[in-house]
């Protein structure tokens, strides 16, 4: 098995595919893997990238082939083209269902949707891009909003668009309903200098964005989630900022009284990684 950095923002497992399987329409399990399968011979279920679940036989490690397999997979193979090393993603669904999807495929689809997400204009559209993302990736939804809020993170800060450069022009730009969520979901409502928020008539905790340079865009590090109360002393008070060394606001001072500011970032993993896992067949005789 090799570990090396997921490049979306999730973790996630693959097993390598081999031309002499694929020829055969087998899926040898990894022996790093079997812990994850039944222990006896059957049947178990396999869902593709349509959602679709068809039942495939099943052979464990103890069977006499000495190695965990799948079989019935040729129209699998042919379906996706599969081809020697390429790699599949596998996902536990339950003890006798698991997901199978072809690496690229998995990868282009979860882009997608939350490039959906990201640029959605309604609740129900982002809602939906969530509800995919989650079925797709077994994620609940609030670990999608974290993972999505770091892959925000390490992106470049954009800068907003002025029309007569003055920051008036620009203190009341929009902050864009997936972003909005994502903070929503970390913070709670809770102002990140305060703690303070409270709820709405819809029971919904009230919240601001202040954009800590106004002439900076939509990004995490420029963002923060406060109450009215500290965004009119941001706007109106004597203030001074201070930021690590990542950009990250650590404290701010207001009127010579100094504020620390909690960042949810601290709290998150902030690294995903992706794992493939290789099949070699025991040429020794294994113990049934």
């Amino acid at each position: 098995m090799e570990q090396m950095k997921s490049d979306i923002p999730l973790d996630y497992i693959t097993i390598k595919t081999t031309q002499s399987r694929i020829a055969k329409g087998l899926l040898a399990i990894p022996a790093s893997l079997i812990n994850l399968f039944p222990k006896k011979k059957g049947w178990i279920f396999i869902e593709n990238t349509d959602g679709i679940c068809e039942k495939k036989t099943y052979t464990p490690y103890t069977s006499s082939s000495c190695e965990c397999r799948i079989g019935g997979l040729k129209d699998f193979y042919s379906k996706y083209n599969l081809k020697n090393n390429d790699e599949l993603v596998i996902q536990k669904i339950d003890d006798n269902t698991f997901r199978l999807l072809p690496e690229k495929d998995f990868r282009q689809k979860i882009n997608d949707l939350l490039a959906n997400f990201e640029n959605s204009i309604n609740e129900n559209d982002a809602d939906k891009c969530l509800k995919e993302v989650s079925l797709l990736s077994s994620l609940e939804q609030e670990d999608i909003l974290r993972n999505e809020f770091v892959k925000l993170s390490n992106s470049k800060i954009p800068s907003r668009k002025i029309r007569h450069n003055t920051i008036s022009s620009v203190s009341k730009a929009a902050v864009p309903l997936s972003i909005r969520k994502i903070l929503l979901s970390l913070y709670r409502g809770k102002c990140q200098i305060s703690g303070f928020t409270f709820l709405m008539k819809n029971n919904n905790p009230y919240f601001e964005v202040h954009h800590i340079n106004p002439f900076e865009g939509n990004h995490p590090k420029n963002l923060l989630v406060v109450c009215p109360n500290v965004h009119a002393q941001f706007t109106h008070a004597d203030s001074k900022q201070s930021f690590d060394d990542d950009g990250w606001l650590r404290s701010v001072k207001f009127n010579n009284e100094y504020f620390s500011v909690f960042q949810i970032i601290d709290t998150l993993k902030l690294n995903f990684k992706k794992e493939v896992h290789f099949t070699k067949r025991k040429k020794k005789f294994c113990r049934l």
